[in-house]
């Protein structure tokens, strides 16, 4: 008997893969088949990596003198005059604040300047830094020529001091 199941399972079994293998396509060629890539396709971009845009998508406005940050952290230009005072102006530009951006650009998205240093670098090109403590975008940035060329942290608030601890107010045991 158990020699009847043994032989009814290899059936099966047999069976199935039969149903399988011709469910497969019935051309089993390997001339489809390439095991190495051609090279033209090893070098070419992806599709996503690609951009359909033109060469002029690319290309940054020039930076003019309303694009730029005077001594007291304020714009010329009527929308950098309110963002340099969100107070009356109702706030600050929402957004975030990126590379190649304007100094003015990072006013109105940043508020107000706390720290301001204007002087120019070795190449003498206007260099600017604006140091924000506090507000939503916190940091420091440095521009080059008008335009914002690192970003970094800004330092973090004095530790808090440590609290003393409380004189025990019980009494001593045994007394």
């Amino acid at each position: 008997m158990q020699r009847l199941n043994q032989i009814v399972l290899r059936l099966i079994a047999m069976a199935s893969l039969a149903c399988a293998m011709a469910a497969c396509s019935s051309d089993l060629s390997l001339t489809g088949v390439t095991l190495v890539p051609k090279p033209e396709t090893l070098l070419r971009k992806p599709d996503w990596a690609t951009f359909s845009g033109g060469k002029s998508d690319f290309e940054l406005r020039p930076v003019t003198a309303a694009d730029l940050v005077s001594a007291e952290g304020q714009c010329d230009s009527a929308g950098g005059q309110a963002a340099a005072d969100p107070a009356a102006a109702g706030g600050t530009v929402a957004g975030g604040i990126a590379l190649q951006m304007t100094e003015c650009d990072v006013v109105r998205r940043a508020g107000p300047v706390e720290k301001i240093d204007i002087g120019s670098d070795e190449r003498g090109e206007r260099a600017v830094t604006l140091t924000y403590l506090r507000g939503p975008w916190p940091g420091i940035y440095r521009f080059t020529g008008g335009r914002l060329v690192s970003i970094e942290r800004a330092p973090g608030p004095p530790p808090a001091p440590a609290k003393a601890p409380k004189a025990s107010t019980k009494k001593p045991a045994g007394t």
